[in-house]
């Protein structure tokens, strides 16, 4: 009977913890904060006028650059020229790579370094906050390339619910993160050098804590919902076994 409890115990904590994890991966707290940031449209006009600005993960409107094809997405400029595409399809390919506004350090508590981060990470599970994920894009024409956007945005263009591309534009990708992408380009024929980077640093970086404090907590909340639930079926099982076995022995007796 110890034993019986003991191991409804052992299977209560990992499937908690395994659903926590899982709600944890796929609660979209990001996604939520950035639509109530009520983020405009930046016009080619604007980005004119202040040349200095930082527009990447901004929504595209009226003039910014179209990027349509494998042609065009080779004669865009690294790091200097603004566009937008609008995505046939979209992959995530489950590599992501260290976040630009990220701390590549982790830090003991007096701020001393403790050890570098990893540069590239690959994970079916969504875990990081401070890693960026990659995605493979369908241009206009067939072409495929990599990209890099807020992971809302993303899922909206894969459910259909965005048609374009926030402002983005082309950086290199790190050597870590090439290797993980070797396959998965490979196999859709794009190129693991260029990236289509539209994520807004700022705002990521001044969210992230946020993001993960919000995240945390409905894990945590699944984790103790799931467990009184489990916790009163156990209660449920093991006496209807306590029952079936006095039973047992009842009619042996007789």
């Amino acid at each position: 009977m110890k034993f019986l409890e003991k191991a409804l115990d052992c299977a209560i904590v990992v499937a908690c913890a395994v659903f926590a994890v899982l709600a944890y991966a796929k609660f979209d707290l990001e996604k939520i904060l950035w639509e109530k940031s009520g983020q405009e449209a930046v016009e080619s006009s604007e980005i004119a006028e202040d040349l200095a600005g930082d527009y990447l993960g901004k929504p595209a409107g009226e003039g910014i650059r179209e990027i349509d094809g494998k042609e065009a997405w080779e004669d865009l400029l690294n790091d200097m020229e603004y566009a937008t595409a609008a995505p046939k399809s979209i992959v995530k390919t489950d590599v992501y790579s260290l976040a630009e506004w990220a701390d590549p350090y982790v830090r003991r508590r007096n701020g001393t370094v403790r050890r570098r981060k990893a540069e590239a990470r690959q994970t079916p599970l969504d875990l990081f906050t401070d890693y960026t994920p990659y995605y493979v894009v369908e241009l206009e024409d067939g072409s495929h390339i990599l990209a890099q956007m807020s992971r809302g945005i993303a899922a909206d263009i894969e459910k259909g619910r965005a048609d374009r591309l926030p402002i983005g534009q082309k950086h290199g990708v790190r050597q870590g993160a090439k290797e993980l992408l070797a396959p998965i380009c490979e196999a859709y024929g794009a190129s693991a050098d260029y990236v289509f980077y539209a994520v807004d640093n700022a705002w990521q970086e001044s969210h992230s804590f946020a993001v993960f404090l919000g995240k945390a907590a409905v894990g945590t909340a699944v984790f103790f919902v799931l467990a009184v639930l489990l916790l009163l079926l156990k209660g449920k099982v093991v006496e209807v076994f306590l029952s079936q076995h006095l039973d047992k022995r009842k009619d042996l007796r007789l």
